[in-house]
């Protein structure tokens, strides 16, 4: 099986690289032929990276240890539940698994784009494969994950500890897919500029589409990262400004510019040149992400083992940035927008006003993450760059931003007059000051703890009223409430969908500004028996349970929680230290409500059986996670697509009917 794997692997190789040649000179040269056969020869490889990626899992499955990787990533101690997802615990795991979701997609996204954009198609299939074959030549001569090793081990090294946890088999696969995706609309845009038809705007609503997967997948991704964090580190958190954690973020902003700008190249044909210099910033950082992924110089908790394979990627990296910015400067007239902003108060302006935002948000991420190398580079001073850096600078940004979020989409196209300003920023600024005074009211006094809240109403209070006044004028037309708002959503999906969206991104803020200025903690050191208070919350510590197992000793901690007079119930916290890696693993006992999170963390068990615990009382950290389903929700509202007539089916009154009788 691991043979037949290695030999798909060198075909799918060889495939990539002939469709990557085929589509550019049979495009170039106006060869369909020669076209058409590089594009069916690509929709093999998903095909044949399937069968890769099988071979390797049955390795893992198998406890094969003749193969390098299952053997450097497993154990026989390990459970039986994640020796299948181990495959992407690795650098040559996870690259085949890049490889895997990129060709797939790819072939997805050359389905979708083949009829829609036949003179694009062959240019955006030519990058793709060229990316592809750049992964899949890194696993072929530097990390193959199917190497055999010349002597069987009786065991494997096992997997990292913080690893094992339910959170493997979704944040992971999540992430890396949200980078790698990048490069499908980066594609579409490139293959436009290539083909001459950047200037047009056939290619927008496939490039909207693609964006929004991509990042929807990286949101998902970097939710379910923060909630890995919160849940199994300990230390009760969920964002750590982790360099890891910024690559994928960066991205992620670029692209969340880059769906609000598509929308008004759509609508008014501006900002081409502006998205087009937008998807090539995202992909520059999402190249980023997998640069400081596969042991670049960035020291990271989270990136894989350091090797020289992260310079292969940043010099990938340059070599498509330079290559793109030469495409752009090559078609640099046809780029010209046909409309100009006529107005700073307009909604044009606010979603530029907000693009510049984001990249100001990840460039400045970028620097703090990267100044370390630099700081090291000059004189050998090892600096780091945490958290209260970034919340200092990309905080307040980041509170203008969802403002804007609210007031953006209210705003007009083209000018806004003072009366239709007033009208429509009447409802979110009166939302935003009611937010307030209720806030002063129950004894908030924070400044900036006020302005975030302050900035989520003037979100969803403007959100609240473009529904209320959409749903009242269907009503008015005899459509019952439910039905006139549900009709309203599919009205015009896109512009709705977006709503939505903006509303999982206020629960998110929600969360993170509540957490933020309103967590509070502990460190108890209790004996059995002991009960203690904090907060509102009484907590007697029953006890530990300590089992030694062949790669790990674990000691579960038990305890009676009350919340004032009521019992609500017994939690428990986990911690294993794992000798081998000289790792701690632990898991929090917490009690999660919409109001706030009640959180035990083990820190240390003593001989005595006395214990050391964080006790932590979280605000509304629910409502981020929350947060995930309702952006999922308002992503596929977005990109439903609306019923069209058939035009096949006329309808003819009747009495045109008896008129022709």
């Amino acid at each position: 099986m691991v043979d037949a794997g290695q030999l798909a692997l060198v075909i799918a190789m060889v495939v990539t690289a002939y469709a990557a040649t085929a589509s550019f000179v049979g495009a170039w040269q106006r060869i369909p032929d020669l076209t058409a056969s590089a594009r069916y020869g690509f929709y093999s490889v998903p095909v044949l990276l399937f069968v890769s990626t099988a071979a390797l899992v049955y390795a893992f499955v198998t406890r094969d240890f003749s193969v390098r990787y299952v053997a450097e990533n497993s154990n026989l101690a390990m459970s039986p539940i994640y020796t299948w997802v181990a495959f992407y615990a690795g650098n040559a795991g996870s690259l085949l698994y890049l490889a895997l979701v990129l060709a797939v997609v790819s072939a997805i996204a050359v389905l979708t784009i083949r009829k829609r954009l036949p003179h694009t198609t062959p240019y955006a299939l030519g990058v793709m494969a060229l990316i592809l074959a750049f992964f899949l030549a890194i696993m072929l001569f530097l990390a193959n994950p199917l190497e055999r090793l010349p002597v069987t081990p009786p065991d494997g090294q096992g997997i990292n500890p913080l690893l094992v946890h339910f959170g493997m088999f979704i944040h992971p696969p999540l992430q890396m897919a949200g980078l790698v995706l990048v490069a499908v609309p980066f594609s579409i845009a490139m293959g436009a500029l290539a083909a001459r038809r950047g200037g047009r705007d056939e290619w927008v609503d496939l490039g909207r589409l693609w964006g929004m997967v991509s990042w929807l997948v990286l949101t998902l991704g970097l939710l379910l990262g923060s909630w890995w964090a919160y849940t199994i580190l300990g230390w009760g958190g969920y964002w750590a400004w982790d360099p890891v954690e910024n690559s994928a973020l960066m991205p992620w902003l670029a692209m969340t510019a880059f769906v609000h700008s598509i929308m008004v190249q759509k609508r008014r044909g501006m900002f081409r040149m502006w998205n087009m210099a937008l998807i090539i910033t995202a992909f520059t950082m999402a190249q980023m992400g997998m640069f400081i992924n596969r042991g670049g110089p960035v020291p990271s908790v989270h990136s894989f083992a350091q090797s020289t394979m992260g310079w292969l990627f940043l010099a990938f990296m340059a070599g498509t940035l330079l290559i793109s910015i030469a495409g752009f400067m090559w078609r640099y007239d046809s780029l010209r927008s046909r409309a100009r902003l006529e107005s700073f108060v307009s909604r044009e302006s606010s979603f530029l006003g907000q693009n510049i935002l984001f990249l100001t948000v990840a460039f400045v991420t970028l620097w703090g993450t990267i100044f370390p190398v630099f700081s090291e580079a000059a004189d050998d001073t090892v600096i780091t760059v945490g958290r209260p850096f970034f919340d200092r600078v990309n905080g307040p940004i980041l509170l203008v931003i969802i403002a804007l979020m609210g007031i953006g989409p209210l705003l007009p196209w083209r000018r806004s007059t003072t009366q239709s300003l007033i009208r429509a920023l009447r409802a979110p600024v009166v939302t935003a000051l009611l937010v307030v005074v209720v806030l002063l009211v129950v004894g908030v006094r924070q400044p900036f703890a006020l302005l975030g809240f302050a900035a989520v109403g003037l979100a969803v209070g403007g959100i609240a009223s473009e529904w209320y006044r959409g749903t009242r004028s269907r009503h008015r037309r005899g459509e019952a409430y439910p039905m006139a708002f549900l009709n309203l959503l599919s009205g015009n999906r896109p512009r709705y969908g977006g709503y939505i969206v903006h509303i999982g991104i206020s629960m998110l803020a929600v969360g993170v500004v509540a957490s933020s200025f309103f967590s509070a903690q502990r460190d108890i050191v209790m004996l059995p028996g002991d009960v203690q208070a904090f907060g509102d919350y009484t907590f007697k510590y029953v006890g530990a349970v300590h089992t030694v197992h062949t790669d790990r000793a674990e000691s579960i901690a038990a305890f009676d929680v009350w919340k004032g007079e009521r019992f609500a119930g017994r939690m428990e916290a986990f911690r294993a230290f794992y000798p081998t890696f000289s790792i701690a693993s632990t898991k929090g006992a917490i009690r999660s409500t919409p109001i706030e999170d009640f959180y035990i963390v083990p820190s240390e068990f003593g001989s005595d059986d006395q214990a050391v615990f964080r006790v932590l009382i979280n605000p509304m950290v629910w409502w981020m996670w929350a947060s995930g389903p309702v952006l999922a929700l308002g992503i596929l509202v977005g990109l439903w697509p609306a019923r069209r007539p058939n035009p096949a089916v006329v309808r003819v009154p009747s009495g045109a009917q008896a008129a022709r009788a």
